[in-house]
């Protein structure tokens, strides 16, 4: 079986928080709560892979199918309770500028869910995304 493989690798700061190296890029995991505050919190970064993982995917579509789009963002949005570990809901808005058909736009998104890599590892079903079309006047 053919695979793709990933890794990361992270050195503990002394205190909550990391120093990940990710192939030749490194970044901060930390907190806001108990930590120095130097870098984003795991749950931060997960929503922002989300929020990646989506944008890639819908990059690669645009350019796939030719459309038109003059630029696109992503918010991702999640929340816990205080008294259980676990995102209860997570959902994103991509707003869109484009005069492109809002059929061929849901395909986009459609496609990108399906062949999602994080998307599918969290779990579609947890996951509910909107769009918001903005036309190009």
């Amino acid at each position: 079986m053919e695979r793709l493989e990933y890794r990361a690798e992270l050195e503990w700061d002394g205190n909550v928080g990391s120093t990940a190296e990710v192939r030749e890029f490194t970044f901060r995991i930390d907190t806001n709560t108990d930590g120095h505050n130097a870098g984003p919190n795991p749950t931060e970064y997960l929503l922002a892979a989300i929020g990646g993982c989506l944008t890639v995917n819908w990059g690669r579509l645009i350019k796939k199918m030719r459309l038109d789009v003059k630029g696109f963002e992503v918010e991702v949005r999640g929340w816990r309770g205080l008294d259980e570990p676990q995102l209860k809901e997570i959902t994103y808005k991509i707003t869109i500028l484009t005069n492109e058909p809002e059929k061929k736009i849901m395909r986009v998104k459609e496609l990108a869910e399906k062949y999602g890599t994080v998307f599918n590892t969290v779990g579609a079903e947890k996951i509910r995304g909107e769009v918001e079309v903005v036309r190009d006047t």
